[in-house]
């Protein structure tokens, strides 16, 4: 009986020990699947041009698939959204912008999600700045000639594309229209390359959108560039004024972009996925490209995680205040 009840115990214990070696192997294989990258923006944003450039390093990093899915719509909360009610197991992990974390805060009542609770900060990758677009016959070759004209009309007489409410484009066209003192009429669209369209076609008088998004279309003559919204100029377009030094004194939009996750995803795998992306951003090749594009890559090594949500925290404090101030006129 003692025997029986020797070998029982040692039967169980081995099991016990196999179910151990067997979780720690699980955990030490991740990932062991593809992982799916959510872009709360349209194809041919300059969201997704980023996030397909760092999927694809990402998945040789990981030695898995990372799937790159877009879910635009509603300012990226749609997306966003999805990130947020995505398993908590590191395989979901999404796409950033401080528009979708700060100003979707601020511009929608219930936009679905928190910024602080709800995710998991991994790495922020890079910033960009916007650039001021006509279409190519527009009659306005200056910031000067087109800030005489909109002060000429009525308040909403001159329209300006983007694509969703809480956008970069969106709060650019906003802030352009305080700075004239004639409110803009906005129209938004379903993503980027929409409402370049739009300027394109006349559709509307005007955009202000990511570099990386419209500097295709400005090389090829397509669109018009009339100012850049960072303080200085950019490299790529150094012919090309800021609002700053156009005579809109401060003047300046630019916004970032990380990787984030669920939130409750386990440190071992958040920690795997930063050193993962920190390899990818050190790639010589990928941060010439990026740069090319108009991004103004992240240093390396890149920021720990935790500076990604002191970041958000300290946005939210210093952006929420002014944009509630101009919801009523920016929506």
């Amino acid at each position: 009986m003692l025997t029986d009840t020797l070998r029982r115990a040692a039967t169980a214990a081995g099991a016990c020990l196999l179910l151990a070696a067997g979780a720690a192997h699980a955990a030490d294989d991740y990932p062991s699947r593809a992982l799916k990258m959510i872009v709360p923006f349209a194809a041919g944003s300059a969201a997704d041009t980023l996030s397909r450039a760092v999927a694809n390093q990402l998945a040789t990093q990981l030695r898995q698939a990372v799937v790159v899915e877009n879910k635009a719509g509603a300012g990226g909360t749609i997306g966003t959204v999805d990130i947020a009610r995505a398993p908590a197991d590191g395989y979901t992990i999404g796409l950033a912008a401080q528009g979708t974390m700060i100003t979707n805060q601020a511009l929608y009542d219930k936009p679905g999600y928190d910024s602080l609770k709800d995710f998991t900060p991994i790495a922020v990758l890079a910033d960009v700045a916007n650039v001021l677009v006509v279409a190519p016959g527009s009659p306005y070759g200056s910031v000067a000639e087109l800030a005489q004209a909109i002060k000429a009309q009525p308040a909403n007489k001159f329209s300006f594309s983007s694509s969703g409410v809480g956008t970069s484009h969106h709060i650019a066209g906003v802030v352009l229209g305080q700075y004239l003192d004639r409110p803009l009429m906005h129209v938004a669209y379903t993503g980027a390359p929409q409402g370049l369209v739009a300027v394109m076609s006349k559709e509307v008088d005007l955009g202000l959108y990511n570099i990386p998004a419209a500097i295709g279309l400005i090389r090829g003559g397509k669109l018009k560039p009339l100012a850049v919204t960072s303080l200085q100029r950019s490299p790529l377009l150094p012919d090309v004024p800021s609002l700053n030094e156009s005579g809109m004194k401060g003047f300046e939009v630019t916004l970032w972009f990380g990787i984030i996750a669920p939130a409750g995803v386990p440190q071992d795998r958040v920690a795997r996925l930063h050193k993962a992306l920190d390899a990818v951003m050190r790639d010589p090749g990928l941060r010439a490209k990026l740069t090319e594009q108009g991004y103004d890559v992240a240093p390396t090594p890149l920021a720990p995680s935790k500076d990604f949500s002191a970041l958000i925290g300290r946005d939210l404090e210093k952006w929420l205040p002014v944009l509630k101030s101009m919801k009523g006129g920016a929506q």
